[in-house]
This record gives C-alpha cells, structure tokens and sequence, in this order.
C-alpha cells in the first residue's frame, strides 16, 4: 500500500524542510504563526551576484604607482628608524672597538721601532764579536808560536847544560836534540860521574827518552826500584831496570847505591 505524500514547507526563519502545517519550527523553535513568511527564491528562478567591490572600483594605474609609492616610502621611513636605533645601540661598543684598534695600532709600531733598534744593536754586537773572535784567534796562534819557542829554546839549553858537564865540544853538524856521546868507564871516575854498575832509585822519578826534561817521559820508578847504570851523560844517567821497565834517561841525584841492609 503506498504511503501518504507529507507535505513539506520551508522554515521562514532557518530554511530548514518542515512539515506544512506547523506552528513552531523544530529546528530554530520560531513561532510560525506570528512571523512574517519570506520569500525564498526559488531553482527555478535565474538570479545574478552582486558585482564584487573590485568589478565596481578597478585601480587605475595612477592609483596602482600611488599605492606603491606609498609602501617604498613607509618601508624607507622603517628601515631609517631602525638604522638610527641600531646606530643610537651600537654606537658606544664601535667607539669602544675604534679605541681598542688605534691602542692597538700604537703598539704595533712601538715595537716595530723596539725591533728596528735591537735589530742595529744586534748587527753592530755581532761585528763585535767577529772582531773579537778574529783577535782571539790571533792572540792563540800567537801564544802557539811562543809555546813551541819556548819548548825548543829548553830543549837547547838541556842539551847544551848536557854537554857542558860531559866536557865534550859542541858538534857543529850536529843537531840540537841529539844526545851528547857516552863516555868510558875510565872517563867516568876520573870526572867524578857515576860509573856503570847496579844501583837503586833514591826517589821516584821519570824515565826520560833522552838527557833533557823537555823529552818524551818513557815511565815512572818508584823508590828503591834496583836500575843498571850503562853509562853517563852530563847530569843524566842510561839506566836499564832489572824488573823489565823500558830503558830510558833519568838524573843522576835520582840514583843511588844499593843500601847494604839489602
């Protein structure tokens, strides 16, 4: 069976489907019977938009330049403002800054001058000093020559105090250094020297390569070392040991004649 076809209205107040004869509205509770019904338009009806505020007033290019005018100039008046401020905040720290660099500056060329002078001191100290070093090396070569002088003009004198006790003449070709000749056993008592045979070292002495203290020192003997005299020179003695030091040259006081409690 089919259903009974409600008819329906729309509400006055809240457009909103009801039924036809109601009283109160069950959506917006209006009272239906004092209100004034509006008219609805209907989908049948053709029905145009208002025009839009920009169709009815279109900005002309003189009012579009205004408009942009307008915004570069506040946005300038904006970026000053805020420039002065910044300026007016930041002034102290740069003046602080600018301070700071020129102390800064001042110091760099106070050294800098420091620099240059001991830099002048310097090359004049290091002149100084090459002089000095030059001298001193002069002065040692100097003192090298006086040195080896002195050790041949001893060497001369022990020789020729040498040969002076011996009573031997000095040989013309013969050189400085060279031990004067040994003499007889006969020669040596009847000058009073000390004659071949055994003796003891009265102290301890050095053993000489040759008659002269500025000779190469062969060894050291202790006292009462036993020494075989083979022959005299001057005031030396060639001595040979019995205990099988090397042979060499000692001074004549150096020896003495073994004590007979041994």
């Amino acid at each position: 069976m089919p259903q009974p076809k409600i008819q329906t209205r729309l509400c006055p107040h809240c457009a909103n489907s009801i039924t036809f004869d109601a009283l109160t509205c069950p959506y917006c509770r209006a009272d239906l019977l004092q209100s004034s019904e509006p008219e609805w338009p209907h989908k049948d009806d053709d029905w145009e938009l208002p025009p839009s505020p920009v169709e009815n007033g279109r900005l002309t290019v003189k009012s579009k330049a205004i408009l942009i005018l307008g915004l570069g100039v506040f946005a300038l008046g904006v970026y000053l403002v805020g420039g002065n401020r910044e300026r007016r905040d930041f002034g102290p720290i740069l003046e602080q800054q600018q301070r700071s660099l020129e102390e800064k500056d001042a110091t760099i060329k106070d050294l800098e001058t420091q620099l240059a002078t001991l830099r002048q001191e310097h090359q004049g100290t290091r002149s100084e000093i090459e002089d000095l070093k030059a001298k001193l090396q002069e002065s040692s070569n100097d003192l090298a020559a006086v040195q080896k002088k002195l050790a041949d003009t001893n060497r001369e004198v022990e020789t020729l105090a040498a040969l002076r006790n011996s009573g031997t003449p000095r040989p013309v070709a013969r050189s400085i250094e060279q031990p004067a000749p040994a003499t007889s056993a006969g020669s040596l008592r009847g000058r009073g020297g000390v004659e071949p045979g055994t003796y003891e070292s009265a102290r301890t002495a050095s053993v000489y390569e040759a008659p002269a203290s500025s000779s190469k020192i062969v060894t050291q003997i202790s006292k009462g070392t036993q020494l075989t005299v083979v022959r005299s020179v001057g005031d030396w003695v060639e001595i040979r040991s019995k205990h099988g030091n090397p042979p060499g040259y000692i001074r004549a006081d150096d020896v003495a004649p073994i004590s007979r409690s041994k």
